[in-house]
């Protein structure tokens, strides 16, 4: 018996995918409004505060508390996130207002702790060393939303199924959360800094070998990686592979990063040059993930045009998440260089080399973020001229 294709079914399944997609846009939208709006609140209180030598720990106290609740805010609304998603103008515009506000809030920060710096000779000890901690935890927590809001915009990506479609003014938003980022932790170090030269004498042992674990299993992870070879025909293939093995890396310093905060929370460190060294060889192992995702740009953008739509997309979702997982991973390694920062007894003893660390963290983390703009740049771009 002769049989005959639905000529409506491609439109069937259109409007079922947006029937799906749609309530989510605008969920996430109204999240993204709601979070920005209570950012800007929490921006409002840190401005209304004005220290003095008998009130410094009440209000930083209350902004730890507020700045908590909006990372978990922002974990939150990651964790409500799934595909497919119709990515639009509007929700955008409220992940470009959301970055700003967050870089406004570190700006906030650093005020403060020029405040501090200015009280500190009017103070005691305990009253300082607790402002001290204190304006270290905001800018840690302030980090963290920076960080947040940069991996949420990753992953939205990710989840798009309309990235061809509005391309250019992903772009856009893609190199302002970049450069946002960039400047909000630039603020925050500049913070830290201030903290720190107020402290002039004030073992993290216990987690060098699980850093020093992690700095292995990277290295090795990078070999992998760089051994590659892609070819038109196994690059869908082989990027899976590549993906799945960074995903599963992405898992371990998920879970050093857990034990660090958890067995940071009641208790105070000693911190040992070992550990900061081995906290800068980890930011230098993920640059060289980063330094083989761009050969993996580089060769993917050659053999673009020789390569079929389906082994062709495949490949760029492979990419975009194999990247977003590094930037995951380089935003937990600085996060917890800051928790282990914060929870330190002898900063002033190690301050020369904390610093030095923190800036060539920077450095490095800044060479990853790069890595990853420039994949999502190159992908981006070739969703839309080929139609995927």
């Amino acid at each position: 018996m002769k049989t005959f294709k639905n000529p409506f079914k491609p439109l069937m399944l259109l409007g079922a995918l947006l029937a799906v997609s749609l309530p989510l846009h605008a969920a996430l939208l109204t999240d993204l409004q709601t979070a920005n709006t209570n950012a800007g609140s929490f921006k409002s209180q840190l401005e209304a505060i004005n220290l003095g030598s008998d009130s410094v720990c009440a209000p930083l106290l209350q902004a730890n508390n507020a700045a908590r609740d909006l990372v978990n805010e922002i974990s939150r609304i990651d964790a409500s996130l799934a595909a497919p998603l119709q990515v639009d103008a509007d929700v955008l515009t409220a992940l470009d207002q959301y970055t700003l506000t967050v870089l406004g809030l570190a700006n906030e920060a650093l005020h403060l702790s020029t405040d501090l710096q200015m009280l500190s000779s009017s103070m005691n000890a305990a009253t300082l060393g607790d402002g001290i901690t204190a304006m270290l935890r905001l800018s840690d927590d302030i980090g963290t939303m920076a960080d947040r809001i940069g991996e949420m915009a990753d992953k939205i990506l990710i989840m798009s199924d309309n990235i061809g479609l509005m391309a250019d003014r992903i772009l856009e938003t893609q190199q302002l959360q970049n450069d946002n980022v960039a400047l909000t932790q630039s603020t925050l170090l500049q913070t830290q800094k201030n903290m720190l030269a107020l402290v002039s004498v004030m073992q993290s042992d216990s987690f060098n070998n699980e850093l020093e674990g992690l700095k292995s299993s990277g290295d090795f992870l990078a070999q992998r990686m760089e051994a590659v070879s892609l070819t038109p025909w196994t690059m869908s293939m082989e990027l899976e592979a590549v993906s799945w093995d960074v995903h599963q890396y992405r898992g371990e310093v998920e879970s050093v990063y857990a034990n660090v905060t958890a067995n940071t929370v009641h208790n105070s460190l000693y911190i040992s040059a070992d550990t900061l060294t081995d906290l800068g060889n980890l930011a230098v192992m993920l640059r060289s993930l980063s330094t083989a995702v761009d050969g993996y740009v580089t060769a993917i953008g050659g053999m673009a045009s020789m390569t079929s739509d389906p082994t062709l997309y495949a490949s760029l979702k492979s990419m975009l998440q194999l990247s977003a997982d590094i930037g995951v991973m380089a935003n937990r390694i600085l996060e917890e260089a800051d928790v282990i920062l914060a929870m330190a007894d002898n900063i002033g003893l190690q301050a020369d080399q904390i610093v030095s660390t923190q800036q060539s963290m920077n450095i490095n983390i800044a060479a990853v973020q790069g890595a990853i703009l420039a994949a999502q740049q190159m992908a981006i771009p070739l969703f839309a001229q080929r139609g995927l």
